[in-house]
């Protein structure tokens, strides 16, 4: 069983009465195109939420906005407004103490270059200083590396492998930024399609985590087209289609087969397991 991934210092100084996120008329504009259109979306601490929609429904372009490598257009001379924790300024290293990410764009990028050379430990590290190349060691404290390496062990990897990254399978480096997203002691975690390219059983491992550091008091945000990436403990369900919110609801009904039909524009199948995980087929 997993230990606490909590530990009694991670309490945050934030308002505790703010929003984890507050999206407000949020419009996106590529060109001619628009990819976001007046979203707007509030998302309490301490509620697990999903954020699901097919390929092109604006859910990698949302990401982008949390993680503030975009920012809203400026649509009929206004601009929509992203708060996070009641802020719409951010320094990017406080707030990775705030929210941590796991995305498939970060995925990439430590499977390349000099960050793919990193091993678990140094890997874990960056996520202390929000970047993706080996950290100066005089700004490193023994607490960091406490603490990467107590998350390391946590998830099961080795925190002494000189293994590299980019070497490692792809549920391994999965559980590797996992912890790096963690180092910090967000109070919540976003999600990125967590599972895209794991076999079977390293999904099934990865999910049951997930689903353990959510018991624990972690918020968890997951994006995704996989309804098998549903968390059972995720009681809430945002719907993304062609770039505005489709239905925002209980996930009982947001994930039915009539909601998912409407969604993918095709007749979808929709059933529970007993451990209340969602399975879906094309009927």
């Amino acid at each position: 069983m997993l230990a606490s991934v909590l530990s009694s210092d991670s309490t945050s100084s934030m308002n505790t009465d703010a929003m984890l996120i507050e999206m407000n008329h949020v419009s996106i504009d590529r060109g001619s195109t628009r990819i976001l259109d007046r979203i707007s979306m509030r998302i309490p601490q301490s509620q697990h939420v999903a954020i699901v929609g097919p390929n092109g429904s604006g859910k990698s372009t949302l990401l982008k906005l949390l993680m503030k490598f975009f920012y809203p257009s400026v649509v009929d001379g206004q601009s929509g407004t992203v708060r996070i924790l009641g802020h719409e300024e951010w320094n990017v290293w406080d707030l990775r103490s705030h929210l941590g990410f796991v995305s498939s764009e970060i995925d990439q990028h430590f499977t390349l270059g000099r960050s793919a050379r990193l091993n678990a430990l140094q890997a874990v590290l960056t996520g202390c200083f929000s970047g993706e190349l080996e950290p100066d060691t005089h700004f490193v404290s023994d607490s960091m590396r406490c603490e990467a390496k107590r998350l390391l062990d946590l998830f099961q990897v080795d925190s002494a492998s000189t293994k590299c990254i980019g070497h490692m399978s792809t549920g391994e480096r999965r559980r590797v930024l996992l912890a790096r997203a963690l180092v910090m002691k967000p109070q919540a975690i976003v999600l990125d399609e967590p599972t895209a390219g794991l076999d079977i059983m390293a999904r099934a491992k990865f999910l049951g985590e997930l689903n353990y550091l959510a018991s624990t008091g972690m918020q968890i945000v997951l994006v995704t087209h996989h309804l098998e990436e549903v968390l059972p403990c995720i009681d809430r369900t945002v719907l993304l289609k062609a770039g505005k919110v489709f239905l925002d609801g209980p996930t009982s009904s947001a994930l039915s087969g009539e909601s998912i039909s409407l969604l993918f524009d095709t007749l979808v199948v929709v059933d529970r397991d007993a451990a209340g995980f969602f399975h879906s087929r094309i009927a």
